[in-house]
């Protein structure tokens, strides 16, 4: 099994991130949304899921759900929704997808990172 805590974003990484999340281009949502079930199947064809790709999975699920659900949804939340889908499609990322175990632990990490960041941002929202 592999742990979450394997893996960390540092400020660099984020600042890194932050910037790639201003280039996203919102226009391509459907095109992008497109790509996330097939990635997740590719997950799935496997035997065994470890808790991390769970995990991953799930958030990558709640992610979409976000999307799709929340037509109104501002432009920096959809645009970092869409860098967490980016990320993940990559298989030459951080770590890449190919290694057994912990090839998803950076997707993992990133995809969370950005849960949490869309969490708070529909937090606020609905207290304002």
């Amino acid at each position: 099994m592999t742990d979450p805590r394997l893996f960390k974003l540092t400020k660099k990484d984020k600042d890194q991130y932050n910037k790639l999340i201003e280039n996203i281009d919102p226009n391509l949502k459907h095109s992008i949304l497109r790509k996330v079930g097939p990635k997740l199947l590719k997950i799935l064809e496997n035997e065994k899921i470890n808790i991390l790709q769970a995990t991953l999975i799930k958030d990558i699920n709640y992610l979409v759900e976000i999307l799709e659900n929340n037509p109104a949804l501002e432009v920096k939340s959809v645009k970092r929704i869409l860098f967490a889908f980016s990320y993940f499609f990559n298989e030459n990322d951080e770590i890449p997808d190919i290694i057994p175990d912990f090839g998803y632990l950076d997707d993992a990490t990133v995809v969370h990172w950005i849960v949490q960041i869309i969490k708070r941002d529909l937090e606020n929202i609905s207290k304002a």
